[in-house]
């Protein structure tokens, strides 16, 4: 078990590609770093659109916060956390896990959410499914026909695509490493999906709200795959900052993200179209680090969990 946690945690062996962050973001006499740098991360089921969402983000914050800012592209959550330890960049996204890592080993700090009208956090789930065709039907068969198939987890640092349906999967008896054929990390969501559709895999992990965007893209059909287990409600994802900027710079760029929907109405629906399954009454709302603390206690489920590169 700690050999696969130790795969998975983000600063072994990273590779990635940030070319325009060769030295830690300059800063003036005050603390404020005289470039802000915002992480986007692209990835295959945000590509449509990234260009026009990148660039209407820049332009906001440049107004909102009356200082330059520079867009910054990384490849996952796994650089973007690497990044954000070494001071290369300054507001980021990141999943749920990815956040407590980043916040543990990289100094972040969670500023904004998708949220209810009423200012509580919202949130998604986590599924487990099979291809159409396949026998299993429920956990019970899964659980008795394990050491014949082969799972897909997501992303390593996925809460939907590996945290949640791991602790679901031991709270059933199984142990993914031990008791399945095989594991791997298909390395996103639609990838798991489509691995399940085309039968590559038996068994994957991935987020709820992930197959209808597959489905409106035509390449797949809703009976394709088959759901067998779903997780309890999982914290959205959120905005996050580097914990040493100053105190003023860190409470402007929370204003100004939670003020998206209102004074960049194009913006807010350009980033909504990336979470199609949000309800009509989602908004930005405030949260910090101690909304994530029932996440914590949700990965201490796991044994052997660890936050840190396995030396």
């Amino acid at each position: 078990m700690k050999r696969h946690w130790a795969a998975l945690m983000l600063f072994s062996s990273v590779v990635f590609s940030i070319s325009l962050m060769g030295c830690k973001s300059k800063q003036a006499s005050d603390g404020r770093p005289t470039v802000l740098r915002y992480a986007y991360s692209p990835n295959a089921e945000q590509m449509q659109g990234g260009g026009l969402r990148k660039e209407l983000m820049r332009k906001y914050l440049e107004k909102q916060l009356h200082m330059p800012v520079e867009v910054v592209l990384v490849q996952g959550y796994a650089p973007t956390i690497e990044a954000m330890r070494a001071q290369k960049i300054d507001v980021a996204g990141f999943g749920a896990l990815a956040y407590i890592i980043a916040a543990k080993d990289a100094g972040a700090e969670a500023i904004a959410a998708y949220g209810n009208a009423d200012g509580s956090i919202g949130g998604y789930r986590s599924v487990i499914a099979v291809p159409k065709n396949s026998p299993i039907h429920n956990v019970e068969e899964l659980k008795s026909h394990a050491k014949d198939l082969v799972f897909a987890f997501s992303d390593p640092a996925s809460t939907s695509g590996n945290l949640y349906p791991r602790v679901g999967l031991l709270s059933m008896g199984i142990n993914p490493e031990r008791d399945f054929k095989k594991v791997i990390f298909a390395g996103s969501h639609p990838e798991t999906i489509l691995s399940v559709k085309s039968g590559k895999v038996d068994v994957g992990a991935f987020g709820a709200n992930f197959p209808k965007r597959i489905i409106d893209k035509h390449q797949m059909a809703a009976d394709d795959i088959r759901v067998i287990w779903t997780s309890d409600l999982i914290p959205n994802t959120c905005y996050a900052v580097r914990k040493d900027l100053p105190d003023q710079l860190k409470k402007d760029i929370q204003a100004a993200i939670l003020a998206i929907p209102t004074r960049d109405p194009e913006l807010w629906v350009n980033l909504s179209s990336l979470h199609k399954d949000l309800s009509s009454g989602t908004q930005y709302v405030s949260v910090n680090d101690a909304s994530y603390d029932g996440l914590r206690r949700y990965a201490a489920q796991v044994k052997d969990f660890n936050f840190v590169e396995e030396k």
